[in-house]
């Protein structure tokens, strides 16, 4: 039957849906011992996203080989965000429980905001880091700027990051396989919208290079 042609097209949906779901088990195995999370998410972005380009890598080599690329860097960058996460967290802690409580709400709002702000400039420069080859400065900067003018869209992307996470405790008894399959569908959904940022930050750079955006 055509339908189980290597190349037909429900094979091709198929064979992506497998790489989508690689990826990210290969991410969360090598997230476990925490400072790893900076490399393990860039090479996440880095295979999913071209999966999404229509390029067809080949999911587990291309992982680990931005894995190893980007480890040094990436690392040393995510271990300066661990430190601002722990802050943050000691501040939701006394909040929560500690002698923080009575805090006035609108101090609590601007403390969540700066919470997501922050998840945020994390979360963008992953597949920022994944598709250019900046320095770590260079990377933040650009990390933050991605977030601020992206704000809506990063909610929707926050969203869909933990929505996951939320069905599987709701659905415990089938944890794992919707894990899988909502993880496989935030990851494609995830890796769309950041095709279409960065691709509108490679467009503004090829325009500046020639010079339109003087002229207009």
């Amino acid at each position: 039957m055509e339908i189980f042609n290597p190349d037909s097209e429900v094979m091709e949906f198929l064979g992506k849906v497998a790489d989508f779901i690689i990826i990210n088990l290969l991410c969360f195995l090598c997230s476990i011992p925490i400072f790893t999370i900076g490399a393990a998410f860039t090479a996440k972005y880095y295979v999913s996203m071209k999966i999404v380009r229509g390029e067809e890598p080949s999911a587990t080599k291309s992982y680990f080989k931005s894995f190893k690329d980007n480890f040094k860097q990436v690392t040393v960058v995510w271990a300066m965000f661990l430190i601002v996460y722990a802050i943050l967290a000691f501040d939701w802690y006394n909040v929560l429980y500690g002698m923080a409580t009575g805090m006035p709400f609108i101090l609590k709002a601007a403390l969540g905001v700066l919470t997501f702000l922050v998840w945020s400039v994390t979360y963008c420069m992953f597949p920022f880091l994944a598709r250019y080859d900046v320095e770590s400065k260079e990377l933040v900067k650009a990390s933050m700027v991605m977030a601020m003018l992206n704000f809506p869209r990063m909610v929707l992307i926050f969203i869909v990051t933990f929505l996951p996470y939320i069905i599987c405790a709701w659905y415990i008894q089938w944890g794992l396989l919707i894990w899988i399959l909502a993880t496989t569908v935030s990851l494609y959904y995830i890796s769309k919208e950041f095709n279409k940022q960065l691709e509108m930050i490679t467009k503004g750079e090829e325009v500046n290079e020639s010079g339109d955006v003087e002229a207009s």
